[in-house]
């Protein structure tokens, strides 16, 4: 018994002892990083959102045109790119879901054709799916707007 409480001691100071260490070092070397250069990252920041928002604009042209795969391979570029481009990355995170709603919708005009021809059980679970791909992607749209207002 008595080993018990001296273990369960034992076990609570070494996680208060690493939650010290945590914060310490937190502490420590936290303010020096975030502090070099930030006129050098505002610049570098504002040369990325210029560069993100043609490259959104590129997507947008290839979504109106129907090419869903440029359009999504502009946008994930974009975001390995343009990484501090904050405002940007918002953007394509709205545009990418406008973009797989598309491509779901394109999805299930071809199974609603299928579905016609061939009146088969398994074009009707394909039309299905394609139906719940496309309110997936507008539900999310919707949270993903939502979101990115706050």
């Amino acid at each position: 018994m008595i080993t018990r409480i001296i273990n369960a001691q034992l076990a609570s100071m070494a996680a208060m002892l690493m939650l010290m260490l945590t914060i310490i070092a937190c502490s420590a070397g936290g303010g020096t990083k975030n502090n070099v250069n930030t006129e050098d990252r505002s610049e570098a920041r504002n040369k990325m959102e210029t560069e993100a928002q043609a490259r959104l604009s590129m997507a947008r042209t290839k979504l109106a045109q129907m090419q869903c795969a440029e359009a999504k391979a502009i946008v994930i570029k974009m975001r390995k790119d343009c990484y501090l481009a904050l405002s940007a990355r918002k953007e394509g995170i709205l545009l990418m879901d406008s973009i797989d709603i598309q491509q779901a919708k394109l999805e299930l005009s071809k199974a609603d054709s299928l579905m016609q021809k061939q009146h088969s059980i398994s074009t009707s679970d394909d039309f299905d799916e394609a139906c719940r791909k496309v309110q997936f992607y507008e539900r999310k749209l919707q949270y993903d707007s939502r979101s990115t207002n706050k």
